[in-house]
């Protein structure tokens, strides 16, 4: 026996000290089998690791449901934001939403006539190739958010390719999309 470690002893220490290729081998291979050594080791350590329990196969205990599981009605049970959601988050919320300008039979609407329709509403007459009419009625069938539609329409007018309705400028200059896409919404669904 001690001859057998006594040569195991000379083999490690020629594998260390050589440079040979064959021994790279050998000093790999006893790497890998350290470091499997050490992560079962380590498995076998965990908190809570029963060797003798079959874990694939082990079923969930039943409980019964209490009564007032069923009552819950809270999807998110995240305790980081109990409050409501701020009044800016909500605005957020609802102007990433595209306008749907479809009813609950799914009958489309003429959009080019429906937005003419509601411009015509707040004085402005839209006119062959008019800039505002067909901004609008690209953006609404692309199902662009109110953001989008209330940027681009903002921003063509300040470039001046049309000029806003007088009952759509608020006082600060810009034009008024909410009221704008609120009247197309109402005449949509009527």
């Amino acid at each position: 026996m001690d001859r057998l470690i006594s040569r195991m002893r000379g083999l490690w220490r020629s594998a260390l000290s050589r440079d040979d290729p064959s021994m790279s081998n050998i000093k790999m291979l006893s790497i890998a089998a350290a470091f499997l050594l050490v992560t079962i080791g380590l498995i076998l350590m965990q908190p809570g690791f029963d060797p003798d329990v079959d874990h694939a196969s082990a079923e969930a205990p039943e409980q019964p449901l209490s009564e007032t599981a069923s009552d819950v009605t809270r999807a998110d049970a995240s305790l980081l934001s109990i409050e409501a959601p701020s009044a800016s988050q909500a605005v957020s919320r609802q102007l990433r939403q595209p306008i749907r300008l479809t009813d609950t039979d799914a009958n489309h609407s003429d959009l080019r006539a429906l937005t003419a329709n509601v411009l015509a509403g707040f004085g402005y007459t839209a006119g062959p190739g008019d800039r505002l009419h067909t901004l609008l009625v690209q953006a609404l069938t692309e199902g662009q958010s109110n953001a989008y539609i209330d940027a681009l329409l903002n921003t063509a007018a300040a470039r001046g390719e049309f000029v806003p309705p007088r009952n759509l400028q608020m006082s600060s200059g810009r034009m008024d999309t909410n009221r704008l896409l609120a009247a197309l919404v109402d005449k949509a669904q009527n």
